[in-house]
């Protein structure tokens, strides 16, 4: 069973991790394998992500309010922009550079290598049942063709490491001798679960005995939920913790894809007046759909720490990391330090989507998620408990979070 939620976790966090790479599609575009786009075609797929995006986006308002941008109102400025693209190599960029306004870091164009690993996890037997919807998306003929996939490529990368697997993704130290105690987890890797997971466990059996335990998770871009359940909250806890958020979704496209799954889905006119009161007035008015989003952890051979836990957290916080400061804020499992996370760490398995003519395939989040206080987690992030400059100081001593910590 755990290896089931592995694989399902491995998903998301490769997702993420691509979501953060260099997309190029120039040799697709240049190697004359693909039938050029006409001009009528790029604009029937503009046309389409434009009315995609405006009936199933969570976030245009979020990004009108945070950013400045009224992407719905920049149509005729993106038209202009895709009617200037001569080649498919202009028009996949420009496509790019419209998602890219949406000022959504789950959101965006997969490239060449991407695609592949993509198409490596949802084509896996053993799962491609469960998320049928995706793997439907992305083994379509055009998407196919667009990405020139066959399965010798898939073949090439099957079995291989992932760049980094090798390196620990966590640092230990001891600030001061019996009582304080400091973890750094740079990074939430899938692959790295395991092996990472040893090094902190014999770490916490080490200093179970601390007043104080730092964990620190500045510039964190995330991966993997588990890393953080298993590896941190599973030893520390000494009963059950259950965190409940809830997801909406406003356009019928993600309904379909996340109860292929099991999740239920209800419709937002079920929920109580008093509890819709307490969220944004856009829920009710701009939303179908909603979701509970809970995590449940239960301790595992516990090694029963008594101390205080402290959560340093900045604005580099993403995804399964900003996952983990809001289990900690909403749960009370630590106290958190330093600036307001990233933001867009609440939800679940991001959406895929295909524009009808290039073929091109769009990772799509799904999903506004709110912060256990209600407010949407893609806007405010989580804030602290106590906020104090955030900056990672050469030293110790000069670490203004930590010295916060220490002294407290």
């Amino acid at each position: 069973m755990k290896r089931n939620r592995r694989k399902r976790i491995l998903i998301v966090s490769l997702i993420i991790i691509l979501g953060f790479s260099i997309i190029i599609f120039s040799k697709n575009a240049k190697s004359g394998k693909i039938k050029p786009l006409t001009m009528e075609q790029k604009l029937e797929d503009f046309e389409y992500l434009y009315d995609f995006i405006a009936d199933n986006s969570p976030f245009l308002k979020v990004n009108e309010r945070v950013n400045g941008v009224n992407w719905l109102g920049e149509k005729e400025k993106f038209k202009s922009k895709i009617e200037e693209a001569d080649t498919d190599e202009m028009f996949i960029s420009e496509i790019g550079r419209i998602i890219r306004k949406l000022n959504n870091p789950h959101t965006y164009v997969f490239g060449d290598m991407d695609f592949l690993y993509l198409y490596s996890f949802y084509s896996d037997e053993e799962y491609k049942d469960m998320y049928k919807p995706w793997f439907d998306t992305i083994s379509d003929e055009k998407v196919l063709k667009r990405y020139e996939f066959d399965e010798e490529k898939l073949e090439g990368i099957q079995g291989e490491d992932s760049p980094g697997s090798d390196v620990a993704y966590c640092k230990t130290d001891i600030i001061i001798p019996n009582k304080v105690a400091y973890l750094k987890i740079e990074q939430m890797r899938h692959e790295r679960i395991e092996k990472d997971g040893a090094i902190i466990r014999e770490f916490l059996g080490e200093i179970k005995d601390y007043d104080k335990l730092i964990i620190d998770i500045r510039n964190n871009p995330g991966g993997s939920d588990l890393y953080w359940k298993e590896n941190i909250v599973e030893p520390l806890i000494n009963k059950k913790i259950t965190v409940e958020n809830y997801g909406f979704i406003r356009g019928d496209y993600g309904k379909s894809f996340y109860e292929h799954t099991g999740t239920e889905i209800f419709p937002v006119t079920d929920l109580d007046k008093n509890i819709l009161n307490n969220f944004p007035d856009e829920i009710e008015t701009d939303f179908k759909y909603y979701l509970k989003l809970q995590k449940t952890i239960e301790p595992v051979d516990p090694i029963g720490f008594d101390g205080k836990i402290y959560l340093i957290v900045n604005n580099k916080v993403y995804s399964a990391a900003e996952s983990f400061a809001s289990f900690c804020k909403d749960s009370d499992f630590a106290t958190l330090v330093g600036g307001t996370t990233g933001k867009d760490g609440i939800g679940t398995n991001p959406l895929v989507f295909s524009l009808p003519n290039s073929g091109l395939i769009i990772n799509f989040n799904g999903i506004l998620g709110l912060n256990g206080d209600g407010t949407i987690n893609a806007e405010v992030g989580i804030i602290p408990d106590v906020e104090i400059n955030p900056a990672i100081g050469a030293t110790y001593e000069r670490d203004q979070a930590i010295q916060y910590i220490i002294n407290d």
